[in-house]
């Protein structure tokens, strides 16, 4: 216990929360688990891996130019997904939270992401919830605090019933990567004006998904579905019309679909594809994906976006430094196949 006291002192959410979360996730969790001998060594979170694949993200034909703000007033993009969970790799994933990482290649002007100033890459981050289990980057701290530092969420949870609450719709049961609803939950710049993203799969279920009595149940059903053929989303973006019922740095606020309905203005298209051919799995999981590699028209809102930034970009670097990847990004998509 002796050797936790330093380390509690050293958490101080209410003045320096960013700092703190680096020091929880990437120091604590991620340096533990390296020192546990993990090996490769994985994400601080979402670090079980469903599988990646490649893609496209296609503009809307005749899209107003209202929408062809940054990233939308080009035609299309070649790009590389990654689905994965919030839990561990060996648990099951039936009724963990699900996310996507989308990583856009060849898209021009330079990123807000100090490190990836002149990358011609772009990334968004998406969850199959609506908001989040917290308001702001100071309670995400303390509650992160309680769990990390404390080895007790319950100091947190009873006094945030809220929180629970939303933690328990998170863990839902999710019958596919593909057929699920994914939102940004974060607010982001849109030009002068703010949204949040949404994908919305396409058309109903496809194939026979595989037997659920596995803990790698969704990947299984990825790899089942994309052999057989591709898959669609929906990529909108839903604006603020009301800063009151939408605010910028309350993220478990839902912003009411009724009130402003999101707006589609891409495709994001996932080919089919084998997802377990020789080196796809490991080049995803060497990507990196940081909301902040973006254009400026895109720029991030509230505290949890500002202190993802730091913490993200700590992660990925510790990571790929301890499995000797370069700590670049891409400057091409991979292929499918080498002929």
């Amino acid at each position: 216990m002796q050797n936790d006291q330093p380390h509690k002192a050293a958490m101080d959410c209410e003045t320096n929360p960013t700092a703190s979360l680096k020091k929880m996730f990437i120091d604590s969790t991620m340096g533990n688990r390296i020192m546990a001998g993990q090996c490769p060594v994985r994400r601080a979170v979402f670090l079980k891996p469903h599988g990646v694949a490649k893609a496209d993200f296609i503009m809307v034909p005749g899209l107003a130019d209202k929408y062809k703000v940054g990233i939308f007033a080009h035609e299309r993009f070649s790009a590389w997904v990654r689905f994965s969970s919030d839990t561990q790799p060996h648990a099951p994933d039936m009724k963990s939270t699900v996310g996507i990482g989308i990583k856009l290649f060849d898209v021009p002007g330079e990123k807000l992401l100090e490190s990836s100033k002149h990358a011609t890459t772009a990334d968004f981050l998406l969850q199959n919830m609506n908001v989040f289990f917290v308001d702001n980057a100071t309670e995400m701290c303390k509650f992160t605090k309680a769990g990390v530092v404390d080895h007790n969420y319950d100091l947190y949870l009873k006094d945030h019933p809220e929180t629970q609450k939303i933690l328990d719709e998170m863990a839902k049961p999710v019958d596919s990567c593909l057929t699920t609803p994914y939102w940004s939950g974060l607010p982001y710049a849109f030009g002068d004006r703010f949204v949040k993203y949404k994908l919305e799969p396409i058309g109903p279920p496809f194939g026979v998904p595989p037997s659920q009595n596995t803990s790698d149940y969704l990947q299984a059903d990825l790899q089942t579905r994309l052999n057989m053929g591709e898959a669609q989303f929906n990529f909108m973006v839903q604006f603020q019309t009301n800063p009151e019922t939408m605010p910028l740095d309350k993220a478990m606020t839902p912003w009411s679909e009724t009130e402003s309905e999101p707006v589609h203005i891409a495709t994001l298209v996932i080919q089919k594809q084998d997802i377990t051919n020789q080196g796809q799995a490991e080049y995803g999981e060497n990507l990196s994906f940081n909301p902040w590699r973006t254009l400026k028209a895109h720029e991030p809102q509230g505290s949890i976006s500002a202190a993802r930034k730091v913490v993200y970009e700590a992660g990925a670097e510790l990571r790929r430094f301890k499995n000797g990847v370069p700590a670049v990004e891409p400057n091409t998509p991979r292929p499918l196949n080498l002929k």
